[in-house]
């Protein structure tokens, strides 16, 4: 949404930093849990299938993906 000109603070005050640095946060959060569900889908077929490097390769990839998380949630 385009906000009119009126509205909009120059210089911004701290608190619509803050409230913007945590939605681009919870942005980050949320696109990261996506492709982590992607990646256990993923694995879940791996494992059905019995491809093993394939569920190691997976498997590393969501490690990677929850230590992100994990960094953008302390941050």
């Amino acid at each position: 949404m385009i906000r009119p000109a009126s509205q909009i603070e120059f210089p911004p005050s701290d608190a619509l930093r803050a409230k913007a640095s945590m939605m681009a946060r919870l942005d980050a959060l949320k696109a990261s849990g996506d492709a982590l569900m992607a990646v256990i889908a993923q694995r879940v077929g791996a494992e059905r299938a019995e491809n093993r490097i394939e569920v190691e390769r997976l498997t590393v990839e969501q490690e990677r993906l929850i230590a992100n998380m994990k960094r953008l949630a302390a941050a």
